[in-house]
């Protein structure tokens, strides 16, 4: 009995340590097992993540460099028809070739996607969409997963911008019009200022070459040294990339008078001729040995001719007293002695007379008469 008794015993001890040594065994197995789900799950869900802000990231970034830097290179970029966009903080600007994609972050159960545009009817999304009607527009968009999980409506304002910029070209330079006859120095350059004007997405960046030379950025007006007007390359691009290379031109003379609406309306004549001058008193004068003489009633006049552009100043001093000032009338002296009166002229397109000069002595002292007796 004895005996039985201590086999039993080591019976349910050895059963123990079994069943103990069992159930350890797949309390680590169960704990491994969960482990090993758990990070299936995170790196899924990063590996989601990551796809998603890649993507976006990419065509943001991409986005915002070209339209902040439009002309990378000495050449104009070509950028229309390419997807651009451009965001003011607000509103987010786009040309007709940029699409719109929807995507799901839902990780159970993929999504069904809706979206509708303005006050349209709900549309099933099932690839990345166009918006072709230039304007303003709002894009709603949600989902609803396989839960029957619906999200609440979103929305983005958007603006497509399918025009592009409207660009003005000025040349100015000192003409001188005559009749139907536009006159110029040879002595001078045209000055070109360049605008271009863009009333949806706003302009990023003009560009301009002159006479088959690299494209380079406008950044303020520059003077061409020609006898013709040159015409120049222009582009402009807005901030979505619609590029244009038509451009309105007028002609302007130095006071902002228009001569013409298109420089192929411009036809030059050059005007190498000075103007003369002339200084001429309103009485004849008396004269002792070489020198003219003058009472001071006398009024004296400046004239100048020109047979080309015309005369467009009148520029005069007195006894070197001054530096020449415009001349709008007769001048008189009231003190006595030698003055002098010097005088140019300048036609319209600049060309400066040779100085006239008049010398003359003003007698304002009465004669001083005496008498003598006479015995002889």
């Amino acid at each position: 009995m004895k005996k039985f008794s201590i086999l039993m015993l080591f019976i349910f001890t050895a059963f123990l340590f079994i069943t103990s040594a069992a159930i350890s065994q797949d309390a680590d197995t169960g704990t491994e097992s969960d482990v090993n789900t758990t990070t299936e799950e995170v790196t899924t869900d990063n590996a989601t993540t990551d796809n998603v802000t890649t993507d976006n990231v990419t065509t943001e970034d991409a986005t915002t460099e070209n339209a902040e830097k439009v002309f990378e290179k000495e050449e104009v970029q070509i950028l229309k028809g390419k997807p651009r966009s451009f965001n003011d903080g607000y509103n987010t600007y786009v040309n007709d070739k940029v699409r719109f994609e929807l995507f799901e972050i839902d990780n159970i159960m993929p999504d069904t996607k809706f979206y509708k545009i303005d006050d349209g009817a709900d549309q099933k999304y099932t690839e990345p969409f166009t918006l072709s009607d230039e304007g303003a527009h709002v894009l709603y968009y949600y989902s609803i997963d396989k839960m029957g999980n619906k999200e609440m409506q979103k929305s983005l304002n958007v603006i497509v911008d399918k025009t592009a910029p409207e660009v003005i070209v000025v040349v100015k330079a000192p003409f001188a019009k005559t009749g139907e006859t536009i006159y110029a120095s040879d002595k001078f350059s045209y000055e070109y200022t360049i605008s271009a004007k863009d009333n949806i997405s706003g302009v990023a960046g003009i560009s301009y070459a002159v006479a088959g030379e690299e494209h380079k950025e406008y950044v303020k007006p520059f003077a061409i040294n020609s006898l013709e007007p040159v015409k120049i390359d222009v582009a402009a691009e807005d901030k979505v990339g619609n590029l244009t290379k038509k451009y309105l031109s007028k002609v302007i003379d130095e006071n902002g008078n228009l001569l013409a609406e298109s420089m192929d309306d411009v036809k030059i004549t050059v005007d190498k001729t000075a103007p003369t001058v002339e200084i001429k008193g309103d009485k004849e004068f008396f004269k002792k040995e070489n020198t003219l003489v003058a009472s001071k009633d006398y009024k004296y006049t400046i004239t100048a001719a020109d047979t080309e552009s015309g005369i467009k100043a009148i520029y005069y001093r007195v006894d070197n007293k001054s530096d020449f000032i415009l001349y709008t009338g007769e001048l008189m002296f009231n003190t006595n002695g030698m003055h002098k009166i010097e005088a140019i002229a300048k036609d319209g397109v600049g060309n400066i007379s040779k100085t006239a000069v008049l010398d003359v002595f003003v007698d304002i002292i009465p004669a001083d008469t005496n008498i003598k007796l006479v015995t002889e």
